[in-house]
């Protein structure tokens, strides 16, 4: 109860901004590419109902939705300038700024790492104190490895006991057949097709294991953009402001959004989906796309302590379009 009554004012602050915020009118209307993370799911429904029910529009924004072929995909289109913003893991944008690439953070899609070590009721592995010697599954992204180092080193676990094996983004399956005692993968995404194929996954994510609280996806732009474009950057977050609010009070139609402008969605799994990620939405302080200076210089700091980035990036976000 209580829960949803900080939903409920979270919804209400998020209205009451977008009501005092400066009319859209005035402002031309801007052709906008934005690139998923990844095909379009649950997680992104507050976007597709951004686009249906008139968000964008209302705000002079002519939204091109693109789903990328991978992460590095949406990497590439935003610095070569054929998109406009991007959804990627924090730990790809972070990496790419380190390396002197000039794009910043502008807000989060959620709030915690969706990116954790699973295994099944069906294993036996019920907590990762039990991994000692153990066979991991890693899809082959560097930073997988680290993520569950960290949480096996906080469950008394040596990391050195354990064999990390590469199985690509197939965690479901190896996991249902019992190939690897544990594997890396979206809570989001994979331990709800676990969920739907009759098993029961136990999920260890990083940040109740000594990793601070992060987001694992994030809304980024080009330095140009975020200068030159500032406008309509503070559009396209008001817009998804409301998209998400709505998607918050009204998820079967949200979903329903999410199904009649993309393609291939199966509505119970995206449901479901949004289901898990729903309380993680709104941050704090109640506000979608919420996001903290403080908050992600922790991240970077033990992210770079774990090896996940090689240095830490500096000027990394900006909070200048969040309420």
């Amino acid at each position: 109860m209580k829960a949803r009554l900080r939903r409920l004012v979270g919804l209400i602050s998020i209205l009451a901004v977008l009501t005092m915020a400066p009319s859209a009118c005035g402002d031309s209307e801007a052709d906008v590419e934005l690139v998923l993370d990844y095909l379009p799911g649950g997680i992104h429904a507050g976007i597709y109902s951004a686009l249906g029910e008139g968000y964008f529009a209302d705000n002079n924004i002519n939204i091109d939705i693109q789903s990328p072929t991978s992460s590095a995909d949406t990497l590439r289109l935003v610095l070569s300038g054929q998109a406009s913003f991007g959804i990627a893991p924090i730990a790809d944008v972070a990496n790419l700024v380190a390396q002197g690439e000039d794009v910043q953070v502008f807000m989060a899609l959620e709030q915690v790492p969706l990116a954790a070590l699973m295994s099944t009721e069906a294993i036996g592995v019920t907590n990762p104190s039990q991994l000692t010697g153990a066979t991991i599954g890693v899809t082959g992204i560097p930073s997988d490895e680290a993520v569950a180092k960290t949480i096996l080193a906080a469950s008394g676990v040596d990391p050195n006991s354990v064999e990390f094996i590469t199985i690509g983004f197939d965690a479901v399956g190896n996991l249902l057949g019992q190939n690897v005692d544990a594997a890396i993968g979206f809570w989001s995404a994979e331990a709800v097709v676990l969920e739907l194929e009759g098993e029961t996954p136990f999920v260890f994510r990083p940040d109740e294991y000594g990793a601070p609280p992060y987001p694992e996806l994030v809304v980024f732009a080009s330095t140009d953009t975020i200068k030159n474009r500032s406008g309509v950057v503070q559009r396209f977050y008001d817009s998804l402001a409301e998209g998400y609010a709505f998607a918050l009070a009204n998820q079967e139609a949200a979903i329903q959004h999410l199904a009649d402008n993309a393609e291939g969605i199966d509505t119970f799994f995206s449901n479901a989906e949004f289901d898990k990620v729903e309380p993680f939405f709104l941050g704090p302080n109640g506000t979608f796309g919420e996001i903290s200076d403080a908050g992600i210089r922790d991240y970077l700091n033990w992210a770079a302590s774990v090896g996940i980035l090689e240095s830490v990036p500096e000027n990394f976000v900006t909070t200048k379009f969040l309420p």
